[in-house]
């Protein structure tokens, strides 16, 4: 058997990039057990990974973002390491990228392959392999109080969910809205929201916990950044439609397929050539790209887009619900 150790731990998106490591060792190797890694600090995702079928073990890293003897222990004892070991110091050392500006040549997912010392990820998958793959082992949508300590009993789903699933979700703010210019402003995302709540249609607002509210209109817009993120991740799967920029939220309902329109642009330092490799694999949707920044992004146009996907007002949904 070949124990592999990896596959790279630092990041949401990092981890859904790395994804399709996994089907190419188990293609390379007859007999493989992959140790899916993931930093302490974003323990909190490993829910995600759940039931997968090229993952063997998720492991949990003992240090908040790094490794310690443990770790190294159980990776030296691994035949392939998707990164460097310090065999002197018993230590994990930390991933690099091949060169500075690598998006200017390659995407995320081959970029991370290449960290961790695959060379031939394009002649060894299928385009349709190389994109990322979540299992949806879990119900999407708000959780319902259910009755406990019986045998059996039905599940009871509610209202609320109906609604949900004819309403939009937005995750406005990409990198903890830490990075400037990789997202519309907080005004663009305003003005986009106002038309939407002013139209009877639900916007619900997902993200990290310090992001600002972008409506003060109650019945129509849902700031949920308070809800821990797996949470989150199954709320928003239960939408007609996610809008988001290219951030590790939108990696993770890319890679269950929900969905979603992605708003890109070459936010990255002297990003010339290659622009959309930061960009998710989108088989479900699109993504609506502007060249070096979004000053010019119309939000009407992004609007009519949404109406397009069937994300319905919320007087559409209580006719139904009358039936």
């Amino acid at each position: 058997m070949i124990k592999i150790w990896g596959t790279s731990f630092s990041l949401i998106g990092d981890l859904i990039m790395s994804l399709p490591q996994l089907k190419y060792f188990k293609k390379k190797h007859k007999n493989t057990y992959i140790n899916f890694v993931i930093h302490k600090k974003i323990s909190y995702c490993a829910p995600l990974f759940f039931n997968h079928p090229d993952i063997d073990k998720i492991l949990i890293s003992g240090e908040w973002s790094s490794f310690n003897l443990n770790d190294y222990n159980i990776a030296s004892k691994c035949d392939v390491i998707t990164t460097k070991l310090d065999h002197k110091n018993k230590k994990i050392l930390d991933r690099f990228h091949s060169d500075k500006y690598w998006y200017n040549q390659r995407s995320c997912i081959e970029e991370t392959a290449l960290m961790s010392g695959i060379t031939d990820l394009d002649i060894a998958l299928s385009e349709i392999e190389k994109i990322p793959y979540l299992n949806k082992w879990f119900d999407v949508g708000f959780e319902n109080e259910q009755k406990k300590a019986a045998y059996t009993y039905d599940k009871v789903d509610s209202k609320k969910n109906k609604i949900l699933s004819k309403s939009l979700a937005i995750w406005p703010f990409a990198g903890y809205g830490r990075s400037i210019n990789r997202n519309p402003s907080q005004k663009w995302w305003g003005e986009l929201v106002k038309k939407l709540t002013d139209n009877s249609i639900n916007v619900y607002h997902f993200g990290y916990f310090k992001e600002p509210f972008l409506s003060e209109n109650k019945k129509h817009y849902h700031n949920l950044t308070n809800l821990n993120f797996f949470n989150q991740i199954k709320i928003s799967l239960g939408t007609k439609l996610a809008l988001g920029t290219d951030s590790g939220s939108m990696w993770v309902l890319a890679a269950y397929n929900h969905p979603m329109i992605v708003l890109g642009t070459n936010w990255y330092e002297n990003h010339k050539n290659n622009l959309k490799a930061t960009i998710p694999p989108i088989v479900n949707g699109e993504c609506i790209f502007n060249q070096d920044n979004f000053s010019n992004l119309n939000s009407n146009t992004v609007y009519e887009k949404i109406l397009s996907y069937g994300v319905k007002s919320e007087n559409f949904i209580d006719k139904i619900l009358k039936f």
